[in-house]
């Protein structure tokens, strides 16, 4: 088995928040997360970013939900760990790989949803599907964010470098 040459982790990419909304009869909030990705299939640790949000809250009991709005981008929890981070990124090319026919990308066959300036990125579109996971809502207790001891959430990016979002809204139950 050959062992990778280059290990590298999960990111922590420069962001901007934009406070979206605020409840005026409750204390939900909903934010954004305004960000450049580097890479395809890149792992951008947002634990830190969201906590914070939280912890700046007056929500002592609730839910906080986390969502992506693009279609080659996932949302993840798992290890914060370079071993697993890498192994991902190398199944994901097993089993989608980057070199193949994907129909999403022949413009003599595509009709729908076209843009002048899109991206071959037929693979993307079919390893966010294979993900699957856009949103995750995780609960909030005495105003901390209820998440195991190694677990970190993870805004993937599936497709090429570019300006991204992420969505945090924080509910209040009282």
């Amino acid at each position: 088995m050959d062992k990778p040459i280059q290990r590298n982790g999960a990111s922590n990419v420069k962001s901007d928040v934009v406070d979206l909304y605020k409840s005026e009869t409750n204390n939900s909030s909903t934010h954004a997360f305004h960000f450049d990705t580097e890479e395809i299939n890149q792992f951008c640790d947002f634990t830190d970013k969201i906590e914070t949000l939280i912890k700046n809250s007056p929500v002592k009991h609730g839910s906080v939900t986390i969502f992506t709005p693009h279609t080659t981008t996932a949302v993840l929890i798992n290890e914060s760990e370079t071993g697993y981070i890498n192994d991902f990124k190398r199944k994901l090319e097993d089993l989608v790989p980057s070199d193949s026919y994907y129909e999403h990308d022949d413009w003599d066959l595509r009709t729908e949803n076209m843009q002048e300036d899109e991206n071959v990125n037929g693979r993307s579109h079919v390893r966010g599907s294979i993900i699957g996971s856009t949103a995750i809502t995780l609960p909030i207790v005495d105003a901390e964010m209820i998440i195991g001891r190694w677990q970190r959430l993870f805004f993937v990016e599936l497709d090429c470098a570019r300006p991204r979002r992420l969505f945090i809204q924080i509910q209040d139950i009282g």
